[in-house]
C-alpha cells in the first residue's frame, strides 16, 4: 500500500491543544498542537503550524511543522520546507525539502514492511 493509499481518519485541527498521549492504529493530520508521545500506526502527516513535543512512532510521515521529541518511522519519513525538528530520527528513508532545520542524529535502518503499534 503506498503512502497515498493509507487510511487517514483522524484529524486534529488548528485550534486544538491536547496535553496527554495519542495513539491510533490509523492515519492522523495534526495541525494543532500536542504535548505527548504520538503512535500512529499508519501515516502522520503535520501541517507547517503544528506542534508536537514528544516522542513520535509512526509508519511513514510528512512534517511541515515543529517536533521536539525523537521519531522512529518504519519506512519514509518526509520533511517538506519549512520543518523544524529537534530529536533524533530512526527512519529507512528520508527526504529533506530546502528550509527545513533539523538538530540531532539520523539513524537509517531496515525494518520489515508491516508495523505494529505496542
Amino acid at each position: 500500500m503506498s503512502r497515498n493509499e493509507e487510511k487517514l481518519d483522524t484529524i486534529i485541527g488548528k485550534t486544538v491543544r491536547i496535553k496527554g498521549d495519542i495513539k491510533t492504529d490509523s492515519g492522523l493530520r495534526l495541525d494543532g498542537q500536542i504535548e505527548g508521545n504520538v503512535e500512529v500506526g499508519s501515516i502522520l502527516i503535520t501541517g507547517k503550524d503544528s506542534f508536537i513535543k514528544g516522542d513520535i512512532r509512526c509508519k511513514d510521515a510528512i512534517v511541515a511543522g515543529r517536533i521536539e521529541g525523537n521519531i522512529s518511522v518504519a519506512n519514509v519519513l518526509e520533511m517538506q520546507s519549512g520543518a523544524t525538528i529537534f530529536g533524533d530520527i530512526q527512519c529507512k528513508s528520508l527526504v529533506i525539502q530546502k528550509d527545513c532545520f533539523f538538530e540531532g542524529k539520523c539513524q537509517m535502518v531496515e525494518r520489515k514492511e508491516e508495523f505494529v503499534t505496542t
